[in-house]
């Protein structure tokens, strides 16, 4: 059977789409897969809330087996009791289709432009464009702006391929410079792309400067040469501007895309053997509060391997709902005719952007439509006093259900631990674990959980900031040695701390087999966590007039966070 497309998925209506009540109750009967802390594994022991009839049957599961759960049908497993069954079955009913659709109109790249792309990079730029140009047409935008636009792969991308003037917003003046850097040396016409370096914040004044930024920037855009509209309507085209080298590139006339074995390159073969629970690839930025969360934290990417450092917003408001009216249409001014449409787009928008982006399209009456992928959940601002997310939920329909459920388990909530797992790989990527994968994942899980209670244990507060190498992990004694080396403090004192981190070895050693079944159990949560997420943000604009669609854009075994809000204003 073949895949949907694109366009085959925007004719869906929102009566397919889960329930917030029936995500959140399950969310909340199943709180004790997700919600906890990887390191505390030990300390909270976390298999021990495991209910005895699905010990029983998962415990006797091969790692093979273990692989294949998250992709069965509940009919093969008729001696599953009927507990575990229904979470099977409901892990698959609440969670938003993954399966990549069918991309029409992509064109090849030149192979100019994917000089510095990863294979990863490559997929999603190549994939992305084709969509952003879709939404784009549909809605009769020809100016998109790209928000945390970083070194500009995919703004050159939209306009060598697909004739787009663009303007690019990033928040590190870094990536600009370099972004303007490589468009320089990418024989593309002078005056289409224009980035701007800006945070987006979610207050009036920034939604202000931001508007006048992107207006004086659009207005200095030049049309695009390689547009068909362009060339179709010369008035709109300076003829200065149009060098030797502008003639001679044109949209899908280059070579076919070669992108490299990607079945091979994310069979798991090649994927970092490092990963932490709910994680399959090792996430650098796994940090918690936590002072035995040891391993080092050297990267500043975020965790779809994208910069983090890119237009970060600061929520001032506690609410970012505050200012809409509770129903009605876009509260925007009203588009005159001199007004260029504008398309709205962010691939990796982190933490607070995406809601902040939201924020800002509904505010905007040039913005006509929007394309973006969201990742980091568990960045979002989050507030310990009154524990609750500043932009979550966003909609009215999910802010009711979660109220709801509240006044039923007041102490219950979802945290950013949760939110992680919510951000991390999906299961095309644990089917493809090897025994040797399952060994490394074991290890490095239930290592940092000792550490964990070693510090809790004896008060240890000198390791805030030890890095871990990853040779530290071949086996517990060169990792309890990496951890006493270094400390300031006597040959006694060091010894004793041996002493105690092999006792705790010896003593959890038996229940280094409950990690890889908690984090198959995650495989199946992870996808209902994200739907919520997404769901919401649908939801919070379909309740403000604009029409919107999820669409799964990238291959899940490629590109985890595959799915794309896509919206257009009516």
């Amino acid at each position: 059977m073949a895949a949907p497309t694109y366009h085959d998925l925007l004719e869906k209506t929102s009566r397919d789409l889960p329930k917030f009540q029936d995500l959140l109750q399950f969310l909340y009967e199943f709180d004790w897969i997700h919600n906890f802390v990887t390191t505390r594994f030990f300390v909270d022991e976390v298999w021990r809330h495991m209910p005895e009839e699905w010990h029983n049957v998962l415990m006797a599961m091969s790692m093979g087996e273990l692989n294949g759960l998250p992709f069965e049908s509940h009919q093969d497993k008729p001696h599953f009791p009927e507990s575990l069954t229904r979470f099977l079955q409901m892990s698959h009913k609440l969670s938003l289709p993954r399966d990549q659709v069918d991309i029409l109109s992509k064109k090849p790249v030149d192979p100019n432009l994917k000089r510095g792309m990863s294979p990863k990079k490559l997929h999603e730029v190549t994939t992305m464009s084709a969509v952003v140009k879709e939404t784009a047409e549909k809605a009769g935008c020809d100016v998109i702006v790209d928000v945390g636009s970083g070194l500009g792969y995919l703004d050159q991308v939209l306009h060598k391929c697909y004739g787009y003037s663009v303007v690019g917003v990033e928040g590190c003046d870094g990536h600009v410079e370099r972004a303007e850097k490589r468009s320089a040396k990418q024989d593309l016409q002078y005056g289409c792309i224009c980035n701007v370096a800006f945070n987006l914040e979610q207050t009036r004044e920034h939604l202000t400067t931001f508007q006048d930024r992107v207006s004086e920037a659009v207005r200095n855009l030049k049309p695009c040469v390689h547009s068909q509209k362009a060339v179709n309507n010369p008035r709109q085209v300076d003829s200065k501007l149009i060098s030797e080298k502008d003639r001679k590139c044109q949209a899908g006339a280059l070579a076919q895309d070669e992108i490299p074995n990607l079945d091979d390159m994310y069979s798991g073969k090649h994927v970092c053997p490092e990963r932490c629970l709910g994680s399959y690839v090792f996430d650098h930025n796994d940090v918690s509060d936590n002072k035995a969360e040891t391993v080092a934290i050297v990267s500043g990417m975020c965790q779809d391997g994208n910069e983090s450092t890119h237009t970060t917003p600061n929520l001032h408001n506690n609410d970012i709902r505050q200012g809409y009216p509770e129903t009605g249409d876009v509260p925007v001014e009203v588009s005159s005719s001199e007004e260029r449409r504008v398309c709205m787009i962010g691939l990796h928008c982190c933490g607070d952007l995406t809601p902040t982006m939201l924020w800002y399209f509904l505010h905007m009456s040039s913005m006509r439509s929007l394309c973006l992928v969201s990742c980091c959940y568990h960045k979002m601002s989050f507030s310990e006093e009154s524990n609750r997310f500043n932009s979550f939920p966003l909609s009215e329909d999910c802010l009711t259900a979660y109220t709801d459920l509240k006044l039923q388990h007041p102490a219950w909530s979802l945290r950013p631990v949760s939110f992680r797992l919510a951000a991390q790989e999906t299961r095309s990527r644990w089917r493809a674990q090897t025994e040797a994968d399952h060994d490394t994942h074991v290890r490095h899980v239930a290592y940092r959980g000792i550490l964990e209670l070693f510090c809790m244990e004896a008060k240890v507060n000198q390791l805030d900031r030890k890095v871990i190498r990853k040779a530290d992990f071949s086996s517990f004694d060169a990792f309890s040695q990496s951890i006493v080396t270094g400390l300031d403090v006597g040959s006694e004192v060091r010894a004793e701390y041996l002493r105690h981190l092999q006792e705790l070895y010896a003593r959890h050693k038996p229940h280094f087999c409950y990690v890889e079944v908690i984090t198959c159990l995650q495989v199946l949560v992870q996808p209902v966590l994200e739907t919520l997420l997404q769901l919401d943000r649908h939801a919070y604009l379909m309740e403000h007039g604009v029409a919107a669609q999820l669409v799964p854009i990238f291959q899940e075994n490629i590109s985890p966070r595959n799915i794309t809000l896509i919206a257009n204003k009516q």
